[in-house]
């Protein structure tokens, strides 16, 4: 009964608390929290003992998986150098620079101690500063290094903490062990993270295949996940959770809209779940450092050696001291192996100056933070009580209440902007105004015109209309008929229309592995053919070598006997068709030494050249056939493999990876129109009688969620 009543009451606190902050919002929400904590504290005198041990599982786990998830991948490899600068180096810098200061402003803090101090201020808090980085002008490089530093200096800062605790609770350390110790618990707490997320990934793409797409569901397993992975890593393997879920994180399934696998209710649902999640993870942590906050200046108060306004004086200089390691290590790294001519050196740069003071001040500490001082424990092996245990709590608190009215304050100042400020959890998209078109009376006015209207159409056939009816109003628009934005969206319609068609288990693309019916197979036959004559005539104009032309003729061949065998166990196939992209994805980043000749062909020159001539043959036939009026003929179905040939040749010749960012705002604004077209043609067939006003409600329900999730992309 005591649990549920603390998490009541701390819930409570932090709704009043979020409530007093729209009032105030040019004052950090998690200050807010911080305070009703106190006030709290104070009251009535809460007190809350944390266990280290599942306090780590309930808000490390889900917080740093939700951090690698969202995570700008392409980010991550464009600032890897700086990145891990930044996460790795950088922490240990300031690890030994810092715990050398520590243990001179208070010598009895024994040095495992002084370490442990610094190691749990070394992970930042990007979501700290994201709110004011577009109003304030932060550059969005800076941006994407806060991020990613962020998501690895939390592994290793924790991992660093992890043996600075230790170190503290035995009385023992050896650098040759802990080194060996550290990277055996990080990698293979980096494969087990990645060996359980391919198998959740696995298992969630499974159900979806077989028409399992509970919105609900889903989310439930998305937020089992880290748990289960941590759990797992730490208690199965004895390595790394906190490496294991940022790896899981990463290599998640996003819950973005490219993810075609999943409809746009699951990939809604779930986000919003995650950000109820994380919100209410990050309002725990604060208000029970509120709480903490109290009883640790009652100690202060009764210690000799130490008083709260000297502990808030090395707060101060050490939050001082952070920054500065920060701002120099910045400039060290951008002077010395980021300028892009070698030969002109200039060591002091205006604009380089500012970058890295913004850099420095970015540096905000957070939730992750608070989680481990919060988990410190209360007593060594030998029995005595952890050293300065409430004096570092405090400490550690004042460090990040420092940091962030630093940078509340001080960025707006430097950029000359101001906005407010949020923390990880609290950024959550609030853009998403209710639909005015959406009518829930679900009364029994409705059942009664579905039953007493012989005409009214299922949703099936009424989602099928209004798709088809959107694709022509799109080809309509699209004059020329080779606009790149249009043929993209529409080629998404024309997936969803043709899957509907079929009755397919989900929204998966065309495949020459898995025909799903005659009118596929005969396409198929028709592309196979004409890359086979491309192939022959290459190899007649002695283009292409003999082993590249067997390779590829074998290949051509197999798709076209696999054309006639249509019976295949549809589970086998799945998982040997999601093993084999596992492996194909792995064989681009590294070389396997014993991967197939046929395998590594693929990727010469010549293998491209074949690829291309081939594509532009099938392209030229299909082009054909859609002069020739046949396109109804095949339902749709030539646009389709039009498309599929046409994003082959743009991943071949490198332009799919270089769209521009304006195709990107002209596909969004396009996307957008699209849905105010099926909204239009739902009315239309409403007015018409051709549905039942709960099926309109039906159909505007699921582009109401396809719209969120562009909104909420943005």
């Amino acid at each position: 009964m005591l649990i549920v009543e603390t998490i009541i009451l701390i819930i409570s606190l932090l709704i009043v608390a979020n409530i007093i902050s729209h009032y105030f919002v040019s004052i950090p929400a998690s200050l807010i929290q911080i305070v009703a904590g106190v006030i709290a504290a104070v009251t009535i005198n809460v007190k809350i003992s944390v266990n280290t041990e599942w306090f780590l599982l309930v808000f490390i786990a889900p917080i740093l998986f939700n951090d690698g998830n969202r995570f700008p991948k392409k980010e991550l490899w464009k600032l890897k150098g700086p990145i891990m600068g930044n996460a790795i180096i950088l922490v240990i810098v300031s690890t030994v620079v810092g715990g050398a200061l520590v243990k001179f402003l208070m010598p009895s803090l024994p040095w495992a101690t002084a370490f442990t101090l610094v190691a749990v201020l070394s992970p930042t808090d990007p979501i700290a500063v994201q709110s004011i980085a577009k109003k304030a002008k932060l550059p969005d490089k800076l941006m994407h290094l806060i991020s990613g530093e962020s998501l690895i200096n939390d592994a290793s800062g924790l991992i660093c903490f992890k043996y600075a605790v230790a170190a503290t609770v035995t009385g023992a350390f050896s650098l040759a062990n802990a080194t060996i110790d550290f990277f055996y618990i990080a990698i293979i707490g980096a494969l087990v993270g990645a060996v359980m997320i391919w198998i959740f990934n696995g298992v969630r793409l499974y159900l979806i295949n077989q028409g399992i797409d509970d919105s609900i569901l889903h989310a439930i397993i998305q937020i089992l996940i880290p748990f289960i992975i941590y759990y797992v890593a730490e208690d199965v393997f004895h390595v790394s959770g906190v490496v294991a879920v940022v790896i899981a994180g990463i290599l998640n399934i996003s819950s973005s809209r490219t993810t075609g696998a999943f409809s746009p209710e699951i990939r809604l649902v779930t986000s919003r779940t995650w950000d109820m999640l994380v919100y209410l993870l990050n309002g725990f942590v604060f208000v029970l450092l509120g709480i903490e906050i109290p009883f640790a200046m009652e100690e202060l108060i009764h210690n000799q050696s130490m008083n709260t306004i000297k502990a808030l004086g090395f707060a101060f200089v050490i939050w001082v001291m952070l920054t500065v390691i920060r701002f120099l290590w910045s400039y060290f790294y951008s002077t010395f192996f980021e300028r892009s001519d070698r030969t002109d050196f200039n060591f002091f740069s205006k604009a380089r100056f500012y970058y890295c003071l913004m850099s420095g001040i970015s540096g905000v500490r957070g939730a992750v933070t608070m989680v481990a001082i919060l988990s410190l424990p209360f007593v060594t092996d030998s029995g005595a009580a952890f050293p300065a245990r409430t004096l570092l709590l405090f400490i550690a608190s004042a460090v990040i209440i420092y940091s962030l009215i630093g940078a509340t304050i001080l960025i707006p100042l430097i950029t000359k902007n101001s906005a407010p400020i949020t923390y990880r959890g609290n950024a959550i998209n609030t853009d998403d105004d209710d639909d005015e078109d959406v009518d829930v009376d679900n009364s029994a006015d409705d059942t009664e015109v579905v039953s007493t209207n012989p005409n009214t159409l299922s949703v099936e056939k009424a989602n099928r209309i209004v798709i088809e009816k959107t694709i022509n109003k799109l080809r309509e628009e699209n004059k020329n008929g080779r606009d790149p934005v249009y043929t993209t969206v529409i080629a998404e319609y024309v997936f969803n229309l043709h899957n509907i068609q079929l009755q397919s288990d989900g929204p998966n693309p065309i495949s020459k592995k898995r025909i799903k019916g005659k009118k596929d197979a005969e396409l198929w036959d028709i592309c196979f053919n004409c890359e086979l004559e491309a192939i022959e005539e290459l190899y007649a104009a002695n283009e292409i070598s003999d082993d590249a032309y067997q390779t590829a003729v074998k290949r051509i061949e197999k798709y076209k006997r696999d054309l006639v065998k249509h019976h295949y166990n549809q589970t086998v196939e799945f998982f040997v068709a999601y093993f084999k992209r596992t492996v194909k994805e792995i064989s681009k980043v590294i070389h396997i030494p014993f991967t197939k000749r046929e395998e590594v062909v693929q990727y010469n020159r010549e293998a491209i050249k074949i690829s291309i001539a081939g594509s532009r043959r099938a392209l030229e036939k299909l082009r054909e056939l859609e002069e020739t009026d046949s396109e109804i003929a095949y339902d749709n179905l030539l646009y389709l493999f039009q498309r599929h040939y046409e994003e082959r040749l743009e991943l071949l010749q490198g332009r799919r990876r270089n769209h521009s960012e304006q195709f990107n705002i002209d596909k969004v604004n396009l996307e957008v129109n699209a849905l105010s077209f099926q909204r239009a043609f739902v009315l239309d067939l409403l007015e018409q009688g051709r549905i039942s006003r709960a099926t309109a409600n039906t159909l505007r329900k699921n582009i109401n969620y396809s719209e969120e999730v562009i909104n909420y992309d943005i």
